[in-house]
């Protein structure tokens, strides 16, 4: 017997929703953003600092994105994304995250994230989550999430920038290793749920409408549907 998906992937127009554009231009002044740890590493030692990156600052660089005021361009950006995204998948008000979490993820670092179920933590039964990242990730890059609740087989999801990964992350147990990719993940997450909503079988609900979504051929989405 087949179980069924407990995430999706979606596509979304990078074009139309230039994140990594916005992060590059107006926050760390840089070309490439999968490249931002050598940088870094490059002014760390020209102020006179071992060049070696450390878990501070993977915190210092989430930091500066973390405190970018609401009427900055990504978060005009991220919200209006957001707004069309969420009614695109279900019918009934919904709500979610004004301040996402936002991560930095250098290579040669530990991980970011201890391996975890966010319903312990938030003890909201109703949220599933959707995760962002703003370059091409893969093993130790990406988030590792288990196959099904309590199995704790951790896998790592590839997720490439322009998709987003939908997953029912308060009972779905996942997290991050130390990233030995030689590339930086930058991203961001969110929770969102049914307006109002208190219950399992509310976020249930949500989950499967989303991938459910995934699987369809829905041309006026934003998102271009692709399942796990």
């Amino acid at each position: 017997m087949t179980t069924p998906p407990k995430y999706c992937l979606f596509n979304y127009d990078t074009q139309q929703w230039p994140f990594a554009q916005v992060l590059s231009r107006d926050v760390f002044k840089v070309p490439q953003l999968h490249r931002l740890h050598e940088f870094v590493k490059a002014k760390k030692q020209r102020s006179g600092k071992p060049p070696q990156l450390t878990p501070e600052d993977n915190l210092i660089m989430r930091s500066v994105m973390q405190k970018l005021p609401d009427e900055s361009a990504f978060y005009r950006l991220y919200h209006k994304f957001v707004a069309q995204a969420l009614t695109n998948l279900e019918e009934l008000p919904l709500s979610f995250s004004k301040h996402p979490k936002m991560r930095v993820h250098f290579p040669d670092t530990p991980s970011v994230s201890s391996f975890h179920t966010d319903a312990a933590i938030t003890h909201r039964v109703d949220q599933i989550n959707l995760w962002l990242p703003f370059t091409d990730v893969e093993d130790t890059a990406t988030l590792w999430v288990e196959s099904d609740y309590g199995l704790a087989d951790y896998q790592p999801i590839p997720v490439r920038y322009g998709q987003a990964l939908c997953f029912d992350g308060g009972y779905l147990s996942h997290g991050t290793q130390a990233n030995t990719t030689g590339v930086t993940r930058i991203s961001l997450d969110f929770r969102f749920s049914i307006k109002n909503a208190a219950t399992r079988l509310e976020g249930l609900r949500l989950l499967e409408r989303a991938i459910s979504r995934s699987q369809s051929d829905s041309q006026n989405n934003p998102f271009i549907p692709q399942t796990s």
